[in-house]
């Protein structure tokens, strides 16, 4: 009798051990939706109150060398305030994220009927949590150093074409290897991963010049003078301080070539 009470409690035993795990893997797989293991976000949160009742917003954002785009439409506007979540690999072939590392995010308020880039918001910002949640906001305050403050408009003549060349200069990183240059204007992204020691090693300048054209009309609209231009450089070898720098500035001209430094 009381081997036969054993066997039925070990065969009890073996019966609940797999559904203690499978519950215990549910509960991971549902603590890490919203934020898995190895991973970061950048949060936009997008002042709406200048912009009476937005149809659309597309957001993009870039962090870590990898770069996202969404749209906001619908009950995503119907507040004062959207938010918007992005979220990138801790760690890629470049780069791994740091606490100081820069990333971008940008915001397009589009017309209700051509679709086309009625104003933007834009700001730059630094990993705090290579963990977790980045917190960073748009379309409010005074313009600033990182950012544009509220929406802005562009009135400028159209750039057909245009070539970013991304300077990057590099005397105090010579050992750095895989480096990877993005660059961002009205919502498209434009990169390039190069062998950067073989090219230093090949120039006589300490700085490399990256060109990365766009050759096609966003699908915001034309790309004119006073859009905002971004390039980022990532490669583990530019820490200390970032691994990941990023810089921008408004277009100034209609011509073809339109230089930035991006660290």
């Amino acid at each position: 009798m009381t081997n036969h009470s054993t066997k039925i409690k070990v065969s009890g035993l073996l019966l609940f051990i797999p559904i203690f795990f499978m519950i215990f893997s549910l509960s991971f797989i549902n603590s890490n939706h919203v934020f898995a293991a190895g991973k970061f976000s950048v949060e936009a949160k997008i002042n709406l109150k200048k912009l009476n009742h937005p149809d659309k917003l597309k957001v993009v954002a870039s962090a870590n060398g990898d770069t996202e785009t969404k749209y906001l439409t619908g009950n995503d506007l119907d507040s004062n305030t959207a938010t918007v979540s992005f979220e990138f690999n801790e760690k890629n072939e470049i780069v791994t994220a740091g606490s100081r590392d820069e990333y971008l995010v940008c915001a397009y308020a589009l017309d209700a009927v051509t679709a086309q880039m009625e104003s933007y918001s834009c700001a730059e910002g630094n990993i705090e949590h290579q963990s977790g949640k980045n917190t960073i906001s748009l379309g409010s305050g005074s313009a600033k150093t990182l950012s544009t403050g509220s929406f802005q408009t562009v009135s400028g003549g159209e750039i057909k074409n245009p070539t970013i060349r991304v300077w990057i200069p590099l005397s105090d990183r010579k050992d750095v290897k895989d480096l990877k240059v993005v660059a961002m204007i009205k919502g498209e992204f434009a990169s390039k991963t190069i062998d950067a020691h073989k090219l230093l090693k090949e120039s006589d300048d300490n700085t490399l010049i990256i060109p990365l054209v766009f050759d096609k009309t966003p699908e915001l609209g034309a790309i004119q003078m006073g859009d905002l231009v971004f390039a980022c450089v990532s490669a583990d070898e530019l820490n200390p301080p970032e691994g990941t720098e990023c810089e921008h500035r408004e277009t100034s001209h209609t011509g073809h070539i339109h230089n930035i430094v991006a660290r």
